[in-house]
């Protein structure tokens, strides 16, 4: 065999060597997504200091604590509510991880979502 040929099976071999790669088992792995629990009484981060704490301003709408993550953000009668700590917004709802939604530049969680400044990214 003549150096242009086997060039030109070297390259062909590699070629399917990388193809077969990308297509068995290098696929992108999206981030782990974690919650971030929140109290369906008060809608403060459960286990925070101000989880459940007295004399706290009520909304006229939702009857939580006005200002809260969970502030007219938890549906009435929930029995659980989480917040989604990839971009902030409540874990599991429509807007939870949308793709192309304003980043926060402080906290890197989608803009003015319940979660924004409020709790970390993982």
């Amino acid at each position: 065999m003549n150096a242009r040929r086997k060039f030109l099976l070297i390259c062909l071999a590699a070629t399917l060597v990388g193809a077969s790669l990308y297509l068995c088992g290098c696929e992108d792995k999206t981030e782990a997504k974690g919650t971030v629990e929140l109290c369906t009484k008060c809608g403060q981060i459960k286990g925070d200091e101000l989880c459940c704490k007295p004399n706290q301003e009520k909304c006229i709408i939702c009857g939580l604590v006005e200002g809260s993550p969970g502030c007219c953000n938890i549906p009435e009668g929930a029995e659980t509510a989480a917040l989604c700590t990839a971009c902030g917004n409540i874990a599991g709802g429509d807007l939870c991880c949308e793709p192309d939604q304003p980043r926060c530049a402080k906290c890197g969680l989608v803009k003015d979502s319940p979660g924004c400044c409020k709790i970390s990214k993982n």
